[in-house]
């Protein structure tokens, strides 16, 4: 591996030498530049970590003192209270909720928690942070201190807390700056979450609606929506239990639009299936009957054995493989091969119908007259008038 000097060297070669003379002096090396091309790359690689395991292995390593493990789940059960809690105060979002609970439990299973509530929640609000640097805009580094504060107090019921607000502030602020780089030293810089919820969104976001999606049944694109928002309520919920360990993001969404449209068929129409080889089509991981079968009962099973929220399905998660067979609609490949819809060769070309531009033209449209609306309303007379009469007030 060339050290950095010779990345130096090979990007700008030093000037040619001047004709040999006797009494001219030697001629002087150009000056080395930073090169943006080798020192920091177009695409930069991220770590890859596997973070599923089994039903057995999550549950095992609740370990076998019930004592213990009771104490465990209530503490665990307590910082996603925090993540929930913090999440409405701040008014985070759901991406960022369900990153949260993703990178807690993954914590959690690699170096377990310490043994201490307070300690548990400075690490729950380190993986807040870090999760809301992932999926959206950072708030300030005082907003979160005093969200955390104020959970602190909520559950701490002496008086001494309260008594010493200012010094807990200080606490919870030197510990968020050592702990965010704790986590990240932790997971090894690997953030490569597969959000569930982020992923949902993409996958059938307006550009797939338009340009992959358009040959959908009638019937099925009127009822797709519905099953789609329960799929997002599904997602939110179910993260609050270790599913995120047992199955990766895109088996986390095609396990909640299975389980939506299971529940669709039992209360509202019972002849209903997904469109033929709707998965295989959009799903970059395998989809069958057998597969999901085993995922349902894992999930039961991690119900059973860490929270009782009332977010559980418990007996509804009791679901036969042949009632999946008959939702999904899949015709079997060879040898379980397993298709990409999302390689970067297929997608490339760029090629977009004229429905997605006509409805991209309306949203800007839509939201061009809002933002107009919106400044002549403050900028309205009588608007006007209030925001002086508040800055006199401020004044005096």
């Amino acid at each position: 591996m060339s050290s950095e000097s010779d990345n130096h060297q090979a990007a700008t070669p030093t000037a040619p030498a001047a004709p040999t003379a006797p009494a001219a002096p030697a001629a002087q090396p150009s000056r080395k530049e930073y090169n943006t091309r080798l020192l920091w790359p177009d695409m930069i690689k991220t770590p890859n970590n596997t973070w599923t395991f089994s039903c057995k292995e999550i549950v095992e390593k609740l370990g076998t003192n019930p004592q213990a493990t009771a104490e465990l789940k209530r503490n665990m059960e307590k910082c996603l209270i925090y993540f929930y809690t913090v999440k409405k105060v701040l008014n985070l979002f759901d991406h960022t909720y369900t990153a949260s609970c993703m990178l807690f439990f993954r914590y959690w299973y690699v170096y377990g928690l310490p043994p201490y509530l307070p300690d548990c929640i400075h690490i729950a609000q380190a993986i807040l942070v870090t999760a809301c640097k992932t999926m959206e805009n950072n708030r300030p580094i005082d907003a979160y201190i005093k969200a955390t504060c104020d959970y602190f107090i909520k559950e701490t019921t002496g008086l001494r807390v309260r008594q010493n607000l200012d010094k807990l502030k200080w606490d919870v602020r030197d510990r968020l700056v050592s702990n965010e780089k704790k986590i990240l030293c932790c997971f090894g810089f690997d953030l490569n979450l597969e959000n569930p919820k982020e992923l949902i969104e993409d996958m059938f976001s307006g550009f797939y609606r338009f340009n992959r999606d358009y040959n959908l049944p009638d019937d099925f694109t009127q009822i797709f929506p519905k099953i789609l928002q329960e799929a997002r309520n599904f997602i939110v919920q179910a993260v609050t239990q270790p599913v995120s360990l047992l199955c990766d993001g895109y088996t986390f969404v095609a396990l909640a639009l299975i389980y939506c449209g299971l529940q669709y068929k039992k209360n509202v129409d019972e002849s209903f299936q997904f469109p033929s080889n709707f998965f295989r089509d959009k799903f970059p991981v395998l989809v069958t009957a057998q597969r999901f079968g085993q995922f349902f009962n894992d999930y039961r099973v991690l119900e059973e054995n860490f929270f009782d929220l009332k977010s559980n399905k418990r007996e509804k998660l009791q679901i036969s493989v042949q009632e999946i067979d008959e939702l999904i609609n899949e015709d079997p490949l060879p040898d379980g091969e397993v298709s990409d819809p999302y390689d970067y060769n297929l997608i490339k070309s760029g090629e977009v119908r004229q429905e997605l531009k006509d409805h991209i033209h309306k949203r800007i449209r839509d939201i061009y007259e809002r933002t107009v609306a919106e400044t002549k309303k403050r900028m309205s007379p009588e608007n006007v008038a209030d925001l002086e009469q508040s800055k006199k007030k401020l004044k005096t």
